[in-house]
């Protein structure tokens, strides 16, 4: 297939575009850009025989993106906002004035753990900045490579700018910082005629578990404790999110371990018991992690500071 040649390519006119789609008028795009009526009309002609599609249509309500352009704006949209971090990754970063989107990579866990907290600190302190979460399990990259976990493929393609996650061991290349641990607890419905006597170890093995991971391979600590005890769990469904195995708990005679904040979350709307394990705990410690040649780049820094002062 021929390809089009990069040099008769105006990255000038990916700008046009992701301003007619952002302010669905042609002034208020032009001066959104700085660019007159006639240069907008005069772009949008180009853009329209380039990709040959009408990309925008005139409507009420000013102009509306075509079905083609719709399909292509989130790229559009990615390169504009990357190349803004390229070109000005090493100025001062001005909350007030900016308009960045940062992108935080985390599982549900930690989406309902620091998501309420950081978004109180971005809108009084960022009013126009974005964050924009990439569900990231703990999981390797496929086709396997080296072990590499979806983490570093997301920060060092610039997918993310900063992860949220249980860290295991990691590559020089990042750096982490710890920001929060905390206990884990059973979870159990209210209705469940278990939930009226003891809860004790035996009684633990002998309940349905539902199992959160998200690589159902995956041996997490439970399983791991249990084998140095020769013993094993009966586990009777496996999700990838702690919000799912709320819901299967709350309407059935299994059980579930998880963080204890997600747990409080749900309490009282899903009518659960929340137990202590029977059996020694490890705690859930949880960190961010960068990438180490985004150390000192200001605008990184000021989200990590933001993250860190949630907790």
């Amino acid at each position: 297939m021929q390809r089009f040649p990069l040099g008769g390519l105006d990255f000038n006119l990916l700008k046009v575009l992701y301003a007619l789609a952002v302010k669905g008028n042609m002034t208020q795009a032009g001066a959104y850009i700085g660019l007159s009526q006639p240069a907008m009309s005069h772009a949008l002609k180009r853009l329209r025989a380039m990709t040959g599609d009408e990309l925008f249509i005139r409507n009420a309500r000013g102009l509306v993106m075509t079905r083609h352009c719709s399909d292509i704006f989130p790229s559009v949209k990615r390169i504009v906002d990357e190349a803004e971090t390229v070109m000005l990754a090493h100025r001062s970063f001005d909350p007030l004035q900016s308009t960045m989107t940062f992108r935080i990579g985390m599982n549900d866990y930690f989406s309902v753990v620091l998501m309420p907290r950081l978004l109180e600190r971005i809108r009084a302190l960022a009013p126009e900045c974005v964050i924009e979460v990439q569900h990231m399990p703990r999981t390797v990259t496929q086709p396997v490579r080296s072990n590499r976990t979806l983490m570093q493929d997301y920060l060092e393609d610039g997918t993310i700018d900063v992860a949220v996650m249980t860290a295991d061991t990691i590559p020089p290349r990042f750096q982490s910082m710890p920001l929060f641990t905390e206990r884990r607890v059973c979870i159990i419905s209210a209705n469940n005629p278990a939930a009226q006597s003891e809860f004790t170890f035996e009684k633990m093995l002998e309940l349905g578990h539902v199992k959160v991971t998200s690589s159902a391979s995956r041996r997490g600590w439970i399983d791991e404790h249990l084998d140095t005890l020769g013993r094993k769990r009966r586990v009777v469904a496996l999700v990838p999110h702690f919000s799912s195995a709320v819901a299967i708990v709350g309407r059935s005679d299994l059980i579930a371990i998880m963080p204890e904040s997600v747990a409080r979350l749900f309490e009282r709307s899903h009518d659960l018991i929340l137990l202590d394990p029977p059996f020694l705990e490890q705690k859930q410690s949880t960190s961010m992690i960068w990438l180490a040649e985004n150390q000192s780049t200001p605008a990184n820094k000021w989200l990590r500071d933001q993250i860190a002062g949630c907790f």
